[in-house]
């Protein structure tokens, strides 16, 4: 029998090619692809406000292609499945953000992402273009607990990214977008769960091996294994011992006005997420917590992967709430009402 997993895909050197097309096909009345290049960027920018680039590798979709919108991001550099894009893209991506006000780049916590970003911000500054970055990460509570990966914490990043575009998008200088982007990371924890391993796009292999029996907690957001294994257990006793970690790193307090996002990694059922959702939110209310607009769905995947990431973010002032709720119209952002 074979093992490799089954992909609807042509040649898998055209697989980022043929996804960014696609993409561009559907959206074509609202982004476009800059021609000869992996770079995605709005067709109406808003001219005068802080523009918001993000380089990202490819297999996390609808993550970050489907951020892109008003009051969201404003171009990106795709690179390839799983791995940073290049300075160059970057580049090219901050140059096209930029309509006056400079443009800022949200840069993942992975050493290729930081390291391209750091040579296309000199590239930037060799041209006169007014660009900044801001690294995102810090979040994922799972890594310390075992000591492994502690200078790589991550989590889906989905607070940072929404409040720190929302908050370009109400007029802020590039300063102050990167101040408050600061003062969000730090109000943000998270934890990843794996359920069951995905697969490689180029080989059709799994990324991990986990036992039926087990779960994996601090999975790598690339599809690496967890860095400690528990046994399977309900989702009420899952969400009681990952909020007891999240809760307790920050720590956040009883009082506290919190939100949270549960975010399936590609083959976690909408059943499964909204009976985890169901019990994060009664645990934090009884735990004494403030419930703030919170949110659930397949918003960031590694391919067909089953998983859970929790997010849980302190809405610690009233701009941090604005951002959050700021409408936007990026494809892949559930709606939030006031």
């Amino acid at each position: 029998m074979n093992n490799k997993a089954k992909k609807i895909i042509n040649e898998q050197e055209n697989i980022v090619k043929e996804t960014i097309a696609g993409y561009c096909r559907f959206q074509q009345d609202r982004i476009h692809q800059i021609p000869g290049t992996q770079v995605i960027v709005r067709n109406e920018l808003d001219k005068g406000k802080v523009g918001v680039v993000m380089g990202y590798g490819a297999g996390h979709e609808p993550d970050a292609i489907g951020y892109m919108g008003k009051n969201y991001m404003d171009a990106q550099a795709i690179g390839g499945l799983f791995a940073a894009p290049g300075p160059q893209p970057i580049y090219e991506a901050l140059k096209a953000a930029d309509t006056g006000a400079g443009s800022l780049i949200l840069i993942s916590n992975c050493a290729g992402d930081v390291l391209n970003a750091k040579m296309a911000l000199e590239m930037c500054e060799d041209d006169d273009i007014n660009a900044k970055g801001i690294l995102l990460g810090g979040t994922n509570v799972a890594d310390p607990y075992t000591g492994k990966r502690m200078d790589r914490r991550m989590g889906v990043a989905l607070f940072e990214t929404k409040m720190i575009c929302g908050y370009a998008g109400m007029g802020h200088t590039l300063d102050e977008v990167i101040k408050f982007g600061d003062f969000v990371i730090d109000n943000v924890r998270a934890i990843t769960i794996g359920i069951r391993p995905g697969t490689s796009p180029s080989t059709g292999d799994l990324m991990y091996e986990l036992a039926d029996d087990e779960l994996t907690l601090g999975a790598g957001g690339h599809g690496e294994a967890g860095a400690e294994n528990i046994p399977m257990c309900t989702s009420r006793k899952l969400a009681e011992d990952v909020l007891e970690m999240i809760i307790r790193d920050k720590p956040f307090v009883p009082g506290d006005e919190l939100s949270f996002i549960v975010n399936g990694t590609g083959g976690t059922t909408m059943m499964e997420l909204l009976i985890f959702y169901n019990d994060v939110w009664n645990i934090l209310e009884e735990k004494g917590f403030k419930v703030f607009k919170p949110i659930v769905g397949t918003l960031s995947t590694i391919q067909e992967s089953s998983g859970i990431v929790l997010d849980v973010c302190k809405m610690a002032s009233e701009e941090m709430k604005e951002a959050w709720l700021l409408p936007t119209d990026a494809t892949a952002f559930p709606v939030l009402r006031k």
